[in-house]
């Protein structure tokens, strides 16, 4: 099975020079977490997408088990999540984990996509949803919506930047990434954009996590306590 992971962002708001996903908690890097938790579930294929210091992440890589491949985003700085899955669709052709290199999670968290009784699931913490979290909107058990522009009080939660995106719909989400990077010009939305073309023709089912310890890596306070709060709490 196949992880695609999105680790091309400079992480300026966190104040480091080094790849965000390198930064360590609790002694292992955010992205080794990752891979660890995604082997657990049977991942042996990795895609990374790179750009800032690439060379840096993929010494830091080097050695890891699986099989590797690295899409490059040129244009790191100026786009978003949106363009670096674009820039590697040619590896939608299967089911496949998704994930922000950003995010610290609970290897219990991949556990539960993988045993959800669902082709696609959307790891979501059910929680009351400020205006900068990407929302999801669930009508009858799946997904009706899905973006940050969303009002909070219609939503169940957020979703958290990790899923598992099952095989039948890969031919529509290429589809949906090119219509929203070749026609649209929308370089720098969120990958997500692409994910709520895809809700009126395809179930997207929310798995609750909101019990399992998660936290993305934006700003130094989301370090501390990802350190502090978070790692205690990690399997």
């Amino acid at each position: 099975m196949k992880a695609i992971i999105l680790a091309a962002g400079a992480g300026r708001r966190l104040g480091t020079a080094d790849p965000k996903c390198m930064v360590r908690i609790g002694g292992e890097s955010i992205i080794h977490r990752q891979l660890t938790a995604f082997r657990a579930v049977g991942v042996d294929e990795f895609v990374v997408v790179v750009g800032h210091e690439q060379d840096q992440l993929r010494r830091h890589l080097a050695g890891q088990p699986g099989r590797f491949t690295y899409v490059v985003n040129e244009r790191y700085a100026e786009t978003n999540t949106i363009y670096s899955l674009y820039l590697a669709r040619d590896q939608i052709d299967d089911t496949f984990f998704y994930a922000n290199a950003d995010v610290v999670f609970d290897r219990r968290l991949t556990d539960r996509l993988m045993a959800a009784d669902a082709s696609t699931a959307l790891a979501v913490d059910v929680a009351t949803c400020g205006e900068e979290e990407v929302k999801v909107i669930v009508r009858d058990g799946r997904i009706a919506r899905i973006s940050k522009r969303l009002d909070p009080a219609d939503c169940l939660g957020e979703f958290v930047g990790i899923a598992r995106f099952g095989a039948e719909l890969s031919s529509a989400f290429v589809k949906a990434l090119e219509t929203c990077v070749e026609i649209e010009n929308a370089v720098t939305d969120y990958f997500e954009r692409a994910v709520d073309r895809l809700c009126p023709d395809w179930v997207l089912t929310p798995v609750d996590v909101s019990d399992l310890p998660c936290i993305e890596i934006d700003f130094p306070e989301d370090l501390t306590r990802a350190r502090d709060e978070i790692l205690p709490r990690l399997r």
